[in-house]
């Protein structure tokens, strides 16, 4: 029976193998119930699972090649892409010293050769077990249970990943910060079983409204938070007003159906981390958005406002609110 992993295909096996022999034998036993990839040297599968994303690999401890397969291992950790992808050596050595070193380094698991097809088929349906096992949870651990959406912890280190990434290559991102305004008093007037529904239909609009390398959170109970790669504030401002002016348009229902007696509105925030305006760290990035939030709601709310200097500062600004 064939396996299917969470996008109901089959899962992805990448076979790194300097021996063509056993590389095309391995290829022939896998390809019975996963897709199989393969390359004869560490340079190739690392390049490879860059592109391809394998679901696990399946690694030479040695390759003839003269690399090592525990500085390919390293190779593969210090990748975002393939940092999480489990790791099987398949290893001719017994020495107990160079396995604990293998599992140390990061390695799920190893396979002495030759191995049986039993043997190698248990342990690598083992380790994608675990591998999706764990994905499923990091995932719920990072995720905000109302929406969706990536919660703030999820937030807090994508943050930091993309600042460092745009001072590394001198690019432009911004951050958008978005509040949805009166939350409290629709609780309180409507219950909060129809301030969910003001919440997820914001969520919803924000997230089919951002590109593929774009980046929203729920912040909090009312707030939202979106990184945009590349964009200056000015652009991302274009975005949040789609946002606030789409919001306008949603019509919230009462539990019992009915429409209920408001519209939706969002102040908004926006402050970018750029060669013309940089900032020091992700905490002034965050101050001057939510300064640039404050100045919305001070001036009436349902509206965008982009940080634009000291004439926002303010003692209350770096409050979140």
């Amino acid at each position: 029976m064939r396996q299917r992993d969470r996008h109901g295909e089959m899962p992805l096996i990448l076979v790194v193998e300097d021996d063509a022999g056993t590389r095309d034998s391995l290829t022939e036993l896998l390809s019975a119930r996963y897709r199989v990839l393969s390359a004869s040297d560490g340079q190739s599968g690392v390049e490879l699972a860059r592109e391809q994303h394998p679901d696990l690999i399946l690694l030479d401890r040695f390759l003839e090649s003269g690399e090592d397969g525990l500085a390919v291992l390293e190779s593969l950790q210090h990748e975002r892409a393939t940092e999480s992808v489990p790791v099987i050596f398949i290893t001719g050595d017994s020495d107990e010293g160079t396995l604990e070193r293998c599992l140390e380094l990061g390695a799920v698991d190893f396979v002495h050769k030759p191995a049986s097809a039993r043997e190698l088929m248990a342990r690598i349906n083992r380790a994608l077990r675990q591998s999706e096992q764990q994905q499923r949870l990091k995932a719920m651990a990072q995720t905000d249970a109302l929406t969706g959406l990536a919660n703030f912890r999820a937030l807090s280190m994508r943050l930091d990943e993309e600042f460092k990434r745009s001072s590394r290559y001198d690019y432009p991102m911004s951050v958008v910060v978005i509040d949805l305004d009166h939350l409290k008093a629709i609780n309180d007037g409507m219950g909060h079983e129809v301030g969910n529904r003001a919440i997820l239909a914001l969520a919803n609009l924000l997230r089919t409204n951002l590109r593929e390398v774009d980046f929203a959170a729920r912040f909090g109970g009312d707030e939202f938070v979106a990184l945009l790669p590349h964009q200056t504030a000015a652009e991302a401002a274009v975005l949040a007003e789609r946002i606030r002016a789409g919001l306008r348009t949603v019509k919230i229902t009462r539990s019992d159906g009915r429409p209920a007696p408001f519209g939706l509105s969002v102040s908004v925030g926006i402050a970018d981390h750029s060669p013309a305006q940089p900032r020091t760290c992700t905490d002034e990035l965050l101050r001057a958005a939510d300064a640039a939030l404050y100045e919305a709601k001070r001036e009436g709310r349902d509206r965008v406002v982009v940080y634009g200097g000291s004439d926002l500062t303010s003692p209350k600004a770096a409050q979140r609110h």
